[in-house]
């Protein structure tokens, strides 16, 4: 199980080919390769899931999703597993762990906010304002500005260490 973008650790984004090469490393051991897309999933990185980033040019994907948060929007809680009939053939009502899964209001609601994601156009929304975001942050000259990383919109500034920065010191330079 990983994130295809460690959002806790800081924005961590994988180099080329390294979710390539643990993909080909749960099919050496025969074992799910799960993708834990919980924060990145549903459009923030600029593709409608994180790990189509990595496995996608290659024709993968992961045997199991993990969608939480973006799944309604905001609204209100909802959660959930996606994979291939024969996994999901694997589980009962009940037994996957979904604490909010089944509740009639929440996949109506579920199904309106993945609508608005597509009709609106919110994943490439999502790359493109994070495409100039990014170009944005590289632009400017500044020593406090260590580096600039992410995928659509989520993303990561980080700050030069060894002196104390501020939130206001950032503002002078942003």
């Amino acid at each position: 199980m990983y994130e295809p973008i460690q959002g806790e650790a800081g924005t961590v984004v994988p180099d080329d080919g390294f979710l390539k090469g643990v993909y080909d490393l749960t099919r050496k051991y025969n074992c799910l390769l799960i993708a834990d897309e919980v924060q990145a999933g549903l459009g923030r990185t600029g593709t409608l899931l994180a790990a189509d980033h990595d496995l996608k040019p290659y024709g993968l994907k992961p045997d199991i999703l993990t969608l939480g948060k973006a799944l309604s929007g905001g609204m209100t809680p909802a959660s959930g597993i996606v994979a291939d009939r024969e996994l999901m053939e694997c589980f009962s009502a009940g037994n996957q762990g979904s604490t909010f899964g089944g509740n009639p209001l929440t996949m109506a609601i579920v199904r309106a906010s993945l609508e608005v994601l597509r009709d609106e156009g919110l994943v490439e929304n999502a790359a493109a304002r994070g495409e100039q975001l990014r170009a944005g942050l590289r632009g400017i000259n500044s020593a406090l500005l260590r580096e600039v990383r992410g995928r659509g919109l989520m993303n990561a500034l980080e700050v030069g260490s060894g002196s104390h920065v501020d939130g206001h010191d950032l503002a002078k330079i942003l």
